[in-house]
């Protein structure tokens, strides 16, 4: 991919216009009008732009530290009563705080028999 090429994919992935992006880069109104859909085709470009649209929403893309310290900050300095409460219950939740541990026991021992005579067979017809 050329310097030209390059450019043009920068300014399409912003745009999401291939006229104006290789009018932009460079490329004559001419060959733009007619010609631009061409560039979006080859793959190198097509690659690149991929490439420069998955980074731009990975920028965006908050990571737990910051979406903790903006809750935080919420909790902290909330103006409503209800903003601070929701804040406080995200973070709980993030951080694991709402995590309940059961313990339980399963007494496999005894035999089905010895379990219906202690009951007395009751419902039970042959």
């Amino acid at each position: 991919m050329n310097t030209r090429q390059k450019k043009f994919a920068e300014l399409y992935a912003q745009s999401g216009n291939a006229e104006q992006a290789a009018i932009a880069a460079g490329y004559s109104e001419k060959y733009a009008r007619g010609n631009a859909y061409k560039l979006v085709a080859i793959s190198g470009i097509v690659e690149y732009i991929r490439e420069l649209n998955e980074k731009a929403q990975d920028e965006r893309i908050m990571t737990a530290k910051e979406r903790q310290a903006m809750l935080s900050d919420i909790a902290r300095g909330g103006t409503f009563d209800a903003d601070r409460i929701r804040a406080i219950d995200t973070l709980n939740k993030m951080t694991g705080e709402y995590t309940v541990k059961v313990t339980a026991e399963v007494n496999t021992s005894q035999k089905l028999a010895d379990v219906m005579d202690q009951i007395g067979g009751e419902g039970l017809e042959e």
